[in-house]
């Protein structure tokens, strides 16, 4: 946990020597409880060539840093599903999923949206960290899930 008042200090002075990550965008997003209870969080976006993202979650910093951007969203999610919460973004609905090329050439932070009849066509492509409405989102497991479900349904040989 970071203090939130030093979320934007660079270069930090502690007994680290590693540079502290310089935030490159502020995104405001919801998060939606079983309730329907929506309560505002903020993730930070550091530099593109590093992943790593802070969590700004009732006065709480927390800095995540992954493979890619993917890694740490799934890592905030995780963390606020913990505590029954949702994070509504475009990353966490059902019918969103990058390709390994699609992840490796935007350091995770594009994936492709699924049309269930659309085989072969080009598939529109999402910034992950972008808002959804609550009602679109699912958890990591139910994502999961029904990406699982799509291939078996597109590869009824191949079984995953």
């Amino acid at each position: 946990m970071v203090d939130m008042d030093s979320r934007f200090e660079q270069d930090r002075s502690s007994d680290s020597d590693l540079p502290q990550p310089q935030w490159t965008e502020e995104i405001g997003l919801q998060t939606v409880d079983p309730d329907g209870r929506v309560q505002p969080v903020t993730i930070y976006v550091g530099q593109p060539s590093a992943a790593v993202v802070a969590l700004l979650d009732g006065g709480s910093l927390t800095e995540i840093s992954g493979t890619d951007y993917l890694d740490c969203l799934s890592q905030a999610r995780r963390q606020l599903e913990r505590d029954g919460r949702l994070l509504c973004c475009q990353g966490a609905r059902p019918d969103v999923h990058p390709s390994g090329q699609l992840r490796q050439f935007t350091n995770g932070r594009q994936a492709y949206v699924r049309f269930p009849d659309a085989r072969g066509e080009v598939r529109a492509t999402v910034d992950i960290l972008d808002p959804a409405s609550p009602e679109d989102v699912v958890s990591l497991d139910d994502q999961r899930a029904a990406v699982i479900r799509a291939w078996n349904a597109q590869h009824p040989g191949s079984q995953i």
